[in-house]
């Protein structure tokens, strides 16, 4: 690296200095000819040209024009078979984040049961003043309203300027709302609404999945779904489940013998256990909940048991 590094700038806009790279041999010379690749590795923006061949005196440059969102931006200067140095730049926020816009691509005004994920996953998209997608810029997307949660709150745009979650809606019915941001960019925050409608009523939990014999120590998946009367799931995301381990002839759980955890929170209405047993016997396990929307709290029903299965 020569010159170039840790410039500030406006996002969106060429930096004032040209970044300048040089080959040299072990011997300090300078290696004409060969090519130096300039690749964009964050924050959006681009290098002009992409590819350089270096001059007589090994020394190669190109312009870096920051991505659209102020913060942090990296592009690293590759020679083939040599190796790369990484330069680094600040975008400023200026006069907007240098023209970038945030789209709302779709995703809005949805409408799902309450702890349920929306069908559609909110998306926006990062285009530049010209109306090109702008990959690398981090989105960020908060829940503002009605509860509920979202998955990798901070990706970033890929390839065609496009960022996705998914999105669990709270656990009362009426309006939920979602905000996307990113610093600078003309738009943001760009706002989802969604309606949280009255789930299902939750009439019985199944076991989707059994255990099956074990050694002692060895571990078995169990599955477990909330259906209601109909044996359709209600697909309640966040509500903590509970496993509990029944020995033949015996009224009492044995918990004490369990390895694993066995409180899990439901996704869609379904719950996974990862569980064993240290002691040998004839089991079946118990489901429970005490967070069942329509059921009072550490309610006794509803319940269901396992079939047997035997540990030795």
């Amino acid at each position: 690296m020569v010159r170039g590094d840790s410039q500030v700038g406006t996002a969106g806009s060429p930096l004032a200095d040209s970044l300048v790279v040089r080959l040299r041999d072990q011997a300090g010379n300078g290696i004409p000819g060969r090519t130096v690749s300039w690749l964009v590795s964050g924050g959006g923006g681009s290098a002009a040209p992409a590819a350089v061949t270096t001059a007589d005196d090994g020394v190669a440059s190109a312009q870096w024009t920051l991505g659209p969102a102020a913060g942090a931006n990296t592009l690293d200067a590759v020679a083939a078979g040599v190796g790369l140095v990484t330069f680094r730049a600040t975008g400023s926020g200026g006069d907007g984040g240098g023209g970038g816009i945030l789209e709302l691509i779709e995703g809005n005004n949805q409408s799902a049961p309450v702890g349920s994920r929306v069908p559609v996953r909110p998306a926006v998209r990062v285009i530049d003043p010209s109306g090109q997608p702008v990959g690398g810029v981090e989105i960020t997307f908060e829940v503002t309203g009605g509860g509920g949660s979202v998955e990798q709150p901070t990706p970033t745009t890929n390839a065609d300027g496009l960022a996705r979650i998914d999105w669990t809606l709270g656990p009362s019915p009426g309006p939920n709302t979602l905000e996307a941001r990113a610093p600078s960019l003309q738009g943001s925050p760009a706002v989802f609404a969604a309606e949280g409608t009255p789930a299902g009523s939750v009439d019985r939990f199944v076991f989707r999945s059994q255990p099956h014999d074990l050694r002692e120590g060895e571990r078995t998946v169990i599955e477990v779904a909330m259906v209601d009367a109909g044996g359709t799931v209600v697909p309640l995301t966040g509500i903590v489940v509970y496993l509990g381990v029944f020995r033949d002839g015996r009224d009492g759980p044995m918990n004490g013998h369990l390895l694993g955890d066995r409180f899990q929170a439901s996704k869609d209405g379904v719950v996974v256990f990862d569980l064993g047993l240290d002691k040998a016997g004839r089991y079946r396990f118990r489901v429970l909940s005490d967070e069942l929307p329509g059921y009072p709290p550490r309610s006794p029903k509803p319940y269901a048991f396992s079939e047997w299965f035997e540990v030795d």
